[in-house]
């Protein structure tokens, strides 16, 4: 059984997932799929003909998805057991902002396989624990969570880049990538502060990883042999 989750998440079409969308799968799973935005983008990347399937555990936003937003179908519902007896398997299956909300993420990669086709592969947009402002506050001696972020109320996990790596590795996958994603140099550009804004434009940001809001990982199961 999965903790609750909250009905507060904007439409986000995730276009800094959409790099990561394998060209040519004809059937794709979004896990957690929200209120429908990243189904347009993965509409508009693999065109008309493939099959995209939402999986949405709030029902207001499985409703939403259900309406104008690119998915052949929306089930309501927690992974896995809202797909047992599918008929159907996925050349990907997407999980964008979403293992860290579940308990035992580790146990749910174990069973994503034999939902897989056998070139199949997993994408997951996972935030990381390690993202400078969160490092700097937390030295400040603030750990403060908030509806949506890095520390999100719903977050039982906490990830960097590297335990990420080692989770999907533990649950048996070869690692192809795993990409950082929405820079903090972003995130400034984008902010109401006329200091961050002008820190943007001069500033590399030079925090190695911890410049990353998210990684992508993209895995395949690990072949027997």
């Amino acid at each position: 059984m999965q903790p609750p989750q909250q009905d507060v998440y904007v439409e986000n079409a995730r276009l800094d997932v959409a790099p990561f969308i394998p060209p040519g799968a004809t059937r794709v799973l979004d896990v957690g799929c929200g209120a429908g935005g990243f189904g347009t983008t993965l509409r508009a990347v693999l065109g008309d003909d493939a099959t995209i399937v939402g999986l949405e555990a709030v029902a207001t936003q499985a409703e939403s998805a259900r309406r104008g937003h690119g998915f052949d179908d929306v089930v309501a519902g927690y992974f896995p057991e809202a797909l047992d007896g599918y008929p159907h398997a996925f050349d990907a299956i997407f999980f964008n902002d979403v293992l860290e909300h579940i308990v035992d993420p580790w146990s749910v990669l174990r069973q994503v396989p034999r939902f897989l086709s056998d070139e199949g592969c997993v994408v997951a947009a996972i935030p990381s624990i390690q993202y400078a402002p969160v490092v700097f506050k937390l030295l400040r001696g603030r750990w403060d969570y908030v509806d949506q972020g890095t520390l999100d109320r719903t977050h039982v996990r906490f990830f960097t880049k590297a335990t990420m790596v080692e989770m999907f590795e533990t649950c048996g996958y070869d690692v192809l990538s795993c990409v950082g994603a929405n820079t903090m140099g972003r995130r400034w550009a984008a902010s109401n502060r006329k200091v961050l804004k002008a820190a943007a434009r001069v500033l590399p940001v030079p925090f190695g990883n911890m410049r990353f809001v998210h990684f992508v990982v993209v895995a395949q199961p690990r072949r027997a042999g």
